[in-house]
């Protein structure tokens, strides 16, 4: 065979230090930039577990092919998702690292550097370009740490989303005080984040071997070493039925994009006690498969006696799991697990451990308690407690939750686990709600909040406290305003002062408004050409900025009215003032109560 008819085909194990020494090239052909924030904060959360974890052990994350054009440059044919999203978290850190004060040289190297043109001539050039249809510059305005373009549409939308997120999962994870711990996870992420670079020659040879890892799967699946220890517990003319059972249970998870190690995870932590290699409550992914071979744990699943019994277990807890994630229980949806939904995002999912361990629970009793951990949940959001130790609270309370059947029984057990933990962050609690901006939080959790508090003083007002689900208030017909604007015009800008960009993203800036009626204010800057506007919204918690309603005396309208204001001007102090009423609202709505 000629050398010509050879694919000479070049493996490269990099880190992101040699990776983005590269430029590449997202052609426009390709699919455009997909990735949710699910996908963002599930790659963020993987990468920070393994950090926190061990930051000397390298972290395998796949593998992209590329073709290298003539320019020099690399044509992502696969892994253009994780590698744009890569891209974003080091335009992310650069953001955080300009706000702390640190040197950003070696960032700015990752994003940009100088390379030759086919004249020869020298030139800047960012190190990944993305070719297609509504990239719109994107990358550019992103890595210059500018502000939201106005009517982001497709990719372009979803890139900045993506970069937002990761700011924010950055800031809710590290602290100012702590900048070298940051330091170190992005020499972390620089060093020890590992994937294989497959480059071809030719594109139709990447194209192909593209075509080819993509026809041929991924190889073995993580559930087929349990699947092994099951079926080693069988008779032969068992086979068969048994396989069928597991063939059921893998695909409920596929059918659910729900990875098998982490459902293994919190179905183990749920239902059995764990006593891990380091002697806590958590399991990691890595070591699934030691502890549930071990003789004492054999025992607590009973998988060698009653094998059949084991896989009716975890295609039982694999239906729940896949029922609560997606915020149903056997009676259809469930108001709680929705709001949760709404307050955790597409990739939260800790909470699982405490449900799938409360899953017999009687439908009020079950409701209460889901009721209690979203107030918990949020308490540990606001106050950034690090995901590590939600799971290991939850893991060691499921033993004690799996065990009630009473409510006198659910009571004892907020009464010792979940009020301490609220009472205990209190303090904590009231510094960061009332900081509370569009960068310490995600956009959704900010929906979530301002819809919580909008749907309170609504039942207040009315007198109606029937529970419902958040969806009038997160639905694409409403809005999230900001008072002050996001882009302002017409010298607002110095009317208000240096501290503009930094009281406009402020909860207190914040409300909810229809967007037919957003669309009517138009670009109004100043709050006196607003406000008769937002008198017209339905919705009282943005109402009530404009005017108060009053109606008779002692009523439900004025009771609610007493807890909140309306105001004749808007400005650093009013949008303060408006926090400190919001958070004096939170105390009504996210607190712990038993059942009677």
């Amino acid at each position: 065979m000629s050398e010509k008819n050879n694919i000479q085909i070049q493996f490269n194990y990099l880190d992101l230090e040699n990776c983005f020494k590269n430029f590449y090239v997202v052609p426009d052909y390709q699919r455009e930039y997909i990735w949710e924030e699910r996908q963002v904060t599930q790659l963020l959360t993987d990468v920070f577990d393994e950090f926190d974890n061990n930051h000397n052990k390298e972290y395998f994350i796949g593998s992209t092919v590329v073709f290298k054009d003539e320019n020099g440059c690399f044509e992502l044919i696969d892994g253009q998702q994780r590698t744009t999203t890569l891209f974003l978290i080091i335009c992310a850190l650069k953001y955080i690292y300009k706000e702390w004060n640190l040197d950003t040289d070696t960032l700015d190297r990752m994003i940009k550097d100088k390379t030759v043109n086919a004249l020869g001539d020298s030139i800047d050039k960012f190190k990944l370009e993305l070719q297609y249809k509504d990239s719109s510059n994107i990358l550019t305005i992103i890595s210059s740490l500018s502000d939201r373009p106005a009517n982001l549409k497709g990719s372009a939308d979803r890139l900045f989303n993506a970069y937002e997120n990761i700011i924010v999962f950055i800031s809710q994870n590290f602290e100012k005080e702590k900048s070298d711990r940051l330091k170190k996870f992005f020499v972390y992420l620089y060093r020890k984040l590992k994937f294989i670079q497959i480059e071809t020659p030719e594109i139709n040879d990447a194209l192909k071997i593209f075509e080819t890892i993509n026809e041929r799967g991924i190889g073995l699946n993580p559930m087929d070493l349990l699947k092994n220890l099951i079926f080693r517990q069988v008779e032969r003319d068992e086979f068969t039925k048994l396989n069928s059972k597991w063939q059921q249970l893998v695909g409920i998870l596929d059918k659910n994009n729900e990875k098998p190690l982490r459902f293994l995870r919190y179905f183990i932590m749920a239902n059995y006690n764990v006593n891990s290699p380091k002697g806590d409550e958590i399991l990691r992914e890595d070591e699934i498969y030691n502890w549930i071979t071990k003789p004492e744990n054999a025992t607590q699943c009973n998988y060698i006696n009653k094998p059949f019994d084991f896989v009716d277990l975890l295609i039982e807890n694999a239906n729940i799991f896949v029922k609560f994630f997606n915020a149903n229980d056997e009676h259809g949806q469930n108001i709680y697990l929705n709001n949760i939904k709404k307050l955790g995002g597409g990739s939260f999912r800790q909470h699982l451990i405490l449900l799938l361990a409360a899953r017999k629970l009687s439908k009020p009793l079950f409701d209460h308690l889901a009721k209690q951990i979203e107030t918990l949940i949020f308490f540990y959001f606001i106050t950034r407690e690090p995901t590590k130790e939600f799971e290991r609270n939850f893991s060691k309370w499921a033993k004690d939750l799996i065990k009630i059947e009473t409510e006198e029984e659910l009571n004892q057990f907020i009464k010792d686990k979940i009020e301490p933990e609220v009472t205990d962050k209190q303090n904590s609690y009231k510094s960061s709600f009332l900081i509370l901006n569009q960068h310490s939080v995600q956009q959704y959790r900010m929906r979530y909040i301002l819809a919580k508090i909008a749907q309170y003083i609504d039942q207040q007002r009315l007198g109606s406290y029937i529970p419902q689900t958040l969806d009038n208030y997160i639905t694409i017909g409403i809005e999230v305003e900001h008072i002050l604007p996001f882009k302002p015009e017409n010298g607002l800008r110095e009317k208000i002062g240096e501290e503009y960009d930094e009281v406009k993203i402020k909860l207190g800036n914040l409300t909810l408004l229809e967007k037919s009626i957003n669309a009517s204010i138009g670009n109004s800057d100043f709050y006196n050409h607003k406000v008769g506007e937002y008198a017209k919204s339905s919705i009282y918690l943005t109402k009530s900025i404009s005017l108060l309603e009053n109606v008779g005396t002692n009523t439900a309208i004025t009771r609610i009215n007493q807890r909140l204001k309306s105001y004749d001007d808007w400005n650093s102090s009013t949008i303060t003032d408006r926090q400190e009423l919001l958070f004096d609202l939170s105390k009504s709505i996210w607190k712990v109560d038993y059942m009677n």
